[in-house]
């Protein structure tokens, strides 16, 4: 569970932080895009997704829906290709709905530090996502 809050972190930062130079010259006005990611990365994104949606579900049943989606539409408006986040708000959907009968633990004290570590890993990848997109 410690790592939990580490896994959730870097799925929006991912896309922009793995190719800067290229979205530079990319077609659509210098936004990021999928079409700058190897394989590899697409995939590492993908997991990272995944953890997002496993948070969102988590937090929600607790209580504290983050709205992560309506937030990362609002920051990526003009840092990441309109393409790209309808593909990423599709695979998180998915993700989420693959988890909407889960039960979680939110009163205990190891679910309550659950909560905090969910809440300050998007705080972070929020804000580093933030400067990232201010660059572009």
């Amino acid at each position: 569970m410690r790592s939990f809050h580490l896994l959730a972190a870097g799925a929006l930062v991912a896309l922009v932080a793995a190719s800067p130079a290229a979205a530079q010259s990319a077609p659509g006005g210098g936004a990021y895009s999928l079409d700058l990611l190897t394989p590899a990365q697409r995939a590492d994104l993908s997991k990272r997704v995944d953890s997002y949606a496993v948070v969102e579900v988590f937090l929600r049943a607790c209580g504290r829906p983050p709205a992560l989606e309506t937030r990362f539409r609002r920051m990526a408006s003009g840092c990441i290709r309109a393409d790209t986040v309808r593909t990423l708000t599709a695979e998180y959907r998915r993700a989420i709905a693959a988890r909407a009968g889960l039960r979680w633990d939110c009163r205990s004290a190891a679910g309550r530090r659950m909560i905090a570590r969910s809440e300050q890993a998007i705080r972070l990848t929020f804000a580093d996502l933030g400067r990232l997109c201010r660059r572009g």
